[in-house]
């Protein structure tokens, strides 16, 4: 039974989901292992593009995670008492599978009264962003992504859940097959 009962139906358009360690990695060409690994700094995970280890994203597991709503709050007002955003974000919280498999992610989405939700990817970011001088590595490794959002996640799960698949640009004619790869699918 859903948490709230709504006269509409409700579609969320802004729905995450966190990738595990092998959604970078586990579908990338041979000639670009390694662009992605994730290593250990001082008993924490951390991901390093291309030998550098990034803080972009700080937990890129995704084994802890900020609460659902825990900026809510700044959202609506700001940040008046200047807070860290640590203390925005508040007390982590251990993922749970809804945060990765959509089969728990719709149970999920029942008792929040959610009928239909876009799913974004939150590591993508970081690939652009970090290999910005390597259009081909960006490629091939936002490909790698998106064939495992299709095998983990579809990109249209049971007509309610709509994962976001990426489409880089910085070579149009890769976008382009990229676009048409995720269209067939």
């Amino acid at each position: 039974m859903p948490s709230r009962q709504l006269d509409f139906p409700v579609f969320d358009a802004d729905n995450h989901m966190y990738e595990t360690k092998e959604a970078l990695t586990k579908f990338v060409p041979d000639r670009y292992q390694g662009v992605i690994d994730f290593v250990e700094v001082r008993g924490r995970t951390k991901i390093a593009v291309k030998g550098h280890i990034s803080n972009y994203i700080p937990n890129p597991t995704f084994d802890r995670v900020a609460a659902p709503g825990a900026q809510e709050e700044y959202f609506k007002v700001g940040n008046p008492e200047g807070k860290s955003r640590r203390e925005i974000m508040g007390r982590a919280i251990d993922a749970i599978p809804a945060f990765r498999e959509p089969g728990p992610r719709l149970e999920l989405m029942d008792e929040l009264g959610l009928d239909r939700a876009l799913m974004w990817p939150t590591l993508a970011s970081l690939v652009e962003e970090r290999l910005r001088d390597d259009p081909d590595a960006t490629h091939a490794v936002i490909h790698a992504l998106n064939q495992w959002m299709h095998e983990q996640w579809t990109f249209d799960y049971e007509g309610r859940i709509f994962p976001t698949p990426v489409i880089t640009l910085p070579i149009v004619e890769k976008a382009v097959d990229e676009l048409e790869w995720v269209a067939e699918r």
